[in-house]
């Protein structure tokens, strides 16, 4: 019997808002790993960032409640927090009510460096559940030398929360085409399943897109048809971890095509 573990993508609209009987049915359902879009917690109509700051002790207390509820993993999109001087744009990871860490992100956007938030510095890699998790957020995908840095710490799953803003010039082949380019390259280079959510609605002024996929380093597993990309969904797949781990890893980093726009 293969080694296997449910993961959940909460494509949800802005603002932090989750059912309690929306975790019911996740847990009823045996989901293991749930992830949360990029600034989940940020108020749609919030024109900084910065600004939220001081939410972050109440966005974490929910975090936990949520993890607590579903009796398991819950990757925490993202909240700004504040060390020293500087902000940062993290992602805290709890499982069952325990906070397990914290990833801060790499490839900021223009709008966020605008915005006086600082890079992260390194990759990490969290033991949870017997599998080895990583955090990456939005644009850092963006960047193949971190899917480099996370094959190196052997990853079984990295989990993506993201915002993307609505193009209108975009066709369904390009919105496919970023799936290859960026996210199936992306898990072959680590050799991992990805796990992508996207949030839905607005978010500082902009229309978003949620584009929402799980993929292997083979194929696309599960994602929100184009027709759908503006509304709440929830993705659910089984991952056969046994699979990934008996495939040899390859260099998937000279199949990678970094593009702008997620």
């Amino acid at each position: 019997m293969s080694w296997t573990l449910k993961v959940a993508a909460l494509q949800k609209r802005m603002g932090g808002v989750v059912q309690p009987v929306e975790l019911d049915r996740l847990r009823d359902a045996g989901i293991d790993v749930v992830c949360l879009p990029e600034y989940f917690f940020v108020p749609s109509n919030c024109r900084n960032q910065i600004e939220t700051a001081h939410h972050r002790q109440n966005i974490l207390n929910q975090l936990e409640s949520f993890s607590r509820r579903l009796v398991g993993v819950v990757i925490g999109g993202s909240l700004i927090e504040r060390e020293g001087t500087r902000y940062y744009n993290a992602c805290h990871v709890f499982d069952c009510g325990r906070h397990v860490g914290s990833y801060r992100k790499i490839r900021l956007t223009d709008r966020e460096r605008d915005s006086d938030i600082s890079p992260g510095q390194e990759p990490a890699i969290f033991e949870v559940r017997g599998i080895r998790l990583a955090v990456l957020i939005c644009a850092d995908v963006l960047l193949p030398e971190n899917f480099k840095a996370l094959s190196l710490l052997k990853p079984d799953l990295i989990a993506i929360p993201t915002v993307s803003p609505f193009l209108p010039e975009d066709t369904i082949q390009d919105k496919y085409r970023r799936d290859q380019d960026i996210f199936m390259a992306g898990a072959k280079a680590a050799n991992a399943y990805l796990l992508k959510t996207c949030g839905v609605g607005t978010f500082m002024g902009k229309q978003l897109q949620g584009r929402s996929l799980i993929c292997s380093p083979s194929e696309i597993i599960s994602r929100i048809l184009p027709r759908e990309e503006r509304l709440e969904k929830t993705l659910v797949s089984e991952l056969d971890l046994d699979r990934l781990r008996s495939v040899p890893k390859s260099d998937g980093l000279n199949e990678y095509k970094a593009v702008i726009n997620l």
